[in-house]
């Protein structure tokens, strides 16, 4: 079973327009209203609520360990995970407070501005999440760092801690870089316990304060992390242990129409590889897979591909033998 901590939300997307509209009084005016030419994109957000969506739409047990509102947003939210097969039994419903949203604006010169109302994501603590779930997991996946304030530290060292003593495979995602970002010092008595640390380039640099990727990366490894994996989007991966192998998988070309969720989608694809014993080159390749497809599909995470869809995406590119 894998279980993924993380933060849930629904994500609004309104697109389409020429221009972003000022702020003005409260009536509709020239400057205060614009016509959008696309409508309204509602997905599936938050990196654990993904994970968790893109495994099972691969066939696998997956729980998302995170919390939802009682109101509409959430009823959308689980619909969703429930269709997908997602098994809810770690996520917590509340009617403390509301389901985490996230709404981006984007303009026909692709300028963008997001609001985000954290909602449940800030209510979520480490007693809400049933021990007994990480005690079952074969592969724990902990991310949204900077985005659950009382998890950090304790909360998160206490479920990694855990998790390796009962030989689960535990793998930590740092980013997004946003708010108080993860930094080396906060992380370093978490990377002992850490199978597979995951983040961006920007996300590594803003934690390490490295000024190149080898460097951010061995300080990673330097302070306990088994496997430092670096996602590049288009470009692909690069995965280094502390051995000192260093593998780098390359993308695939795709026509991106939504890059939202591609990270989760990845983290997802290289934990089931994972799960599965695959050699490091064979997880790799299908995870930038994964993400490619939920990259070239219209619906975000919400067309995240089933396991055949990815094998004859693999089969389509081949590229010579990973097994």
């Amino acid at each position: 079973m894998f279980v993924t901590v993380g933060n849930i939300t629904l994500d609004l997307f309104i697109s389409g327009l020429e221009k972003v509209p000022a702020f003005g009084g409260d009536e509709f005016t020239a400057d205060n209203l614009t016509f959008c030419d696309e409508p309204l994109t509602m997905v599936l957000g938050g990196n654990g609520a993904i994970s968790a969506y893109v495994l099972a739409r691969l066939g696998a047990l997956a729980t998302p360990c995170g919390a939802i509102g009682q109101d509409q947003a959430g009823d959308i939210v689980a619909a969703w995970l429930t269709a997908a097969g997602v098994d809810m039994e770690g996520l917590r419903r509340t009617d403390e407070v509301a389901t985490a949203t996230t709404t981006v604006i984007t303009d026909r010169a692709l300028n963008r501005v997001a609001f985000h109302h954290p909602g449940a994501s800030h209510w979520y603590a480490p007693e809400a999440l049933p021990m007994r779930l990480v005690a079952q997991a074969d592969v724990l996946l902990v991310s949204s760092y900077p985005l659950l304030p009382r998890w950090r530290p304790d909360g998160f060292a206490q479920i990694l801690r855990q998790a390796r003593r009962t030989g689960t495979i535990t793998a930590l995602d740092i980013g997004p870089a946003i708010g108080q970002a993860a930094q080396l010092e906060e992380l370093r008595p978490l990377l002992p316990h850490v199978n597979y640390l995951l983040c961006n380039g920007h996300e590594l640099a803003v934690c390490t304060g490295a000024k190149t990727l080898k460097e951010g990366v061995m300080a990673l490894l330097e302070a306990g992390a088994q496997h430092v994996v670096v996602k590049r989007g288009a470009q692909g991966a690069v995965l280094v242990d502390r051995s000192g192998s260093h593998l780098v998988s390359p993308g695939f070309a795709v026509e991106a129409r939504f890059t939202v969720g591609a990270g989760d989608a990845f983290n997802a694809g290289l934990l089931y590889g994972v799960d599965k014993g695959w050699t490091p080159a064979r997880a790799l390749r299908f995870a930038n897979a994964v993400a490619a497809l939920v990259v070239a599909g219209a619906r975000g995470a919400l067309g995240a591909p089933s396991l055949l869809q990815v094998e004859s995406f693999l089969a389509r590119h081949a590229q010579g033998s990973d097994r």
